[in-house]
């Protein structure tokens, strides 16, 4: 017969088909069941559980100190250099470059902003500071034929030339941006120069002068009428290079008469009124080809050993000279003597009236004047006003001409025994 059990309320309930009897049997509920197992699996393993968790922490520290001695400190990895070689032709690879010591940048070059108000040069204004507490130097250097070739004429600012005596030259070379150690030979003053050394209030460097009972012509008397800040021979020496004996072997040191006039309170800059300046034509704007020549005494020529020839040099803008026939050089630099502007100045020249061969030029005056620069010849006009005022030149419109920057080259040619000639244009 089948038995029939019902579960109510937990309890399973047995009803019998043809029974009265009822039989009931109690049964706990599933989750109950499952609790009581894990609890029993608990109690079966009690230290374990305890000291599971310590022992995986120790047996991991311990491989940790296995791998580092064994496989680190005591196997010693040999260096992949070692390992592979490589031949001369593989590149080696060069340290970075980031971690050197990069040069330290230069500071930016102060600009030239300060004009020269003799020859138009630019300066800086701590060079300009420096150069204003110094005065100009003007120097009487010989030209005379076995006095070449001189020292320092391509140091000078302004370089003043004409005849002296007998058809013989010298120079007035007017320094001040340069201070060269030597300088010369020095030679005699003439009365002229020293009106034209006035215009800069300069410290003079000579060795003599010229003695005449004509005051235009009495340079010796001048010097101290006029205050002239007169070095003289002070810091002078002769030097003996075999071939060049006295008066022709005579010289002086542009730093040696700034010391010296430290000492006599002359180192101050006097007033010069400056010229006009321009920086140097474009290359196209230019001339191609020039060629002048200047003679200083047709009568008394001396063989053409005075005579100087200018030569135009387009790429440096400037005028290469010979005297002589032959290059004009500076001992000093090893150079052709150059400048960046020539002017012929036509001037006015007589005899002196004490008897003897002195002349006399007429330096406070006007005349006709002829400016070389640029590759071109221009004609214009000079004036002088008085012995210390600057000699002006004018173009021929009557404007203050203007100059490029650089040397300025005077030569005063006799207007009744010089020549000037344009050899080529």
């Amino acid at each position: 017969m089948a038995k029939v059990v019902e579960i109510v309320d937990g309890k399973e309930v047995d009803n019998n088909i043809g029974k009265n009897k009822t039989e009931t049997v109690t049964t706990k509920p599933q989750k109950d069941v499952e609790k009581k197992k894990t609890e029993e699996k608990k109690q079966k393993h009690p230290i374990l559980r305890k000291v599971a968790f310590p022992l995986v922490a120790i047996l991991t520290l311990v491989g940790i100190v296995a791998f580092y001695y064994f496989g680190i400190y005591k196997l010693k990895p040999t260096h992949p250099s070692n390992v592979i070689k490589f031949n001369s032709r593989y590149i080696i690879s060069q340290s970075d470059s980031s971690k050197r010591k990069l040069p330290l940048l230069s500071q930016p070059k102060e600009p030239k902003t300060e004009e020269s108000p003799l020859n138009g040069l630019l300066f800086t204004k701590k060079e300009m500071d420096v150069l204003k507490k110094r005065r100009p130097v003007a120097v009487m250097i010989n030209n005379h034929s076995e006095a070449r070739p001189q020292s320092g004429l391509n140091s000078a600012d302004i370089v003043y030339e004409t005849n002296a005596e007998a058809g013989i030259t010298r120079y007035l070379g007017i320094f001040w941006s340069s201070a060269p150690e030597k300088v010369g030979p020095v030679r005699s003053l003439r009365q002229y120069y020293l009106e034209w050394a006035s215009e800069y209030d300069p410290l003079l460097i000579r060795d003599g002068c010229a003695e005449s009972t004509d005051p235009r012509a009495n340079a010796c008397g001048n010097v101290g009428a006029y205050g002239i800040k007169d070095i003289s021979t002070i810091g002078a020496w002769r030097w003996n290079d075999g071939r060049r004996y006295a008066p022709h072997n005579e010289y002086n040191s542009i730093k040696n008469a700034w010391e010296y006039a430290k000492r006599q309170n002359w180192d101050s800059f006097p007033d010069i009124k400056g010229y006009e300046f321009k920086n140097d034509a474009k290359n196209e704007e230019r001339g191609k080809k020039t060629m002048v020549k200047t003679v200083f005494h047709m009568r008394l020529n001396n063989s053409g050993k005075y005579d100087a020839i200018w030569t135009y040099d387009p790429d440096t803008n400037s005028y290469l000279r010979k005297i002589g026939g032959v290059i004009d050089a500076d001992q000093e630099t090893n150079s052709q003597v150059y400048a960046k502007n020539v002017i012929i100045q036509k001037v006015n020249t007589r005899p002196s009236t004490d008897g003897t061969a002195r002349i006399v030029i007429d330096t406070i005056s006007q005349g006709d004047a002829v400016y070389l620069l640029d590759g071109k010849v221009i004609n214009g006009k000079w004036k002088k006003g008085s012995r210390t005022e600057r000699t002006q030149f004018f173009d021929s419109s009557g404007a203050p001409m203007k100059f490029n920057r650089g040397r300025i080259w005077i030569a005063a040619i006799s207007q009744s025994d010089g020549k000037f000639d344009i050899i080529e244009q």
